[in-house]
Parts: structure tokens; sequence; C-alpha cells
């Protein structure tokens, strides 16, 4: 059995331009078929559960709030010069664990 190649390799001649032109001409009659965007969001209606409402209210709340909490920065720093900082080193070695084991 014999596969013609000659009409793949006379495609590369086909410029940019006439590509453009094909496939903007084949997109024309596709318009037509889909709804218009006014037509479309007078039908779409979307409505919020209640728990939906909350959550959206919480985040906005927490985009608003700065991502370092610099009082709490500050107190670190000044517990750290003064020499009151103190490391409970239980804790730390638990939340470790519980970190470790999130990738266990």
């Amino acid at each position: 059995m014999a596969i013609n190649l000659g009409n793949i390799l006379n495609q590369s001649n086909v410029s940019k331009n006439d590509r453009l032109q094909k496939s903007s001409g084949e997109t024309e009659g596709v318009k037509s078929k889909v709804p218009s965007n006014k037509e479309t969001l007078a039908e779409d209606t979307v409505k919020l559960s209640g728990t939906a409402q909350v959550l959206k209210n919480q985040e906005e709340k927490i985009s608003n709030l700065p991502d370092i909490d610099m009082d709490k920065v500050e107190e670190i720093k000044q517990a750290l010069a003064a020499g009151e900082y103190k490391i409970d080193t239980q804790k730390l070695a638990s939340n470790m664990q519980s970190i470790d084991a999130l990738f266990s």
C-alpha cells in the first residue's frame, strides 16, 4: 500500500495570512450559533447559601489582615533582647512531629 505524501508537503506553501483568513472564515459561521453575552447574562443567576455568604465575609476579613503580625514580631524582639524569651521545647518537638506526620 502506497502513501501519497505530496499533499502534505505542498501544505507548507500556504502563507500565514491564508491560514488566518481560512480560520476566521470558519469561525464566522459559528458566531451566529452562539448566544450573545447580553442574552446569556439575562438568563444566568447565582444565589449564595447562608454558609457561602458567611465564608465570603470571612474571606474578605482575612484578606484585609496583614501577612505579618508586626506587634508580635516586636514583642519577640524585645523579649530576645532582654534575654526573657523562653522556648517550650516540648511544644516545639510536638509541633515538629505533627508536621513530619503530614509528609509520612
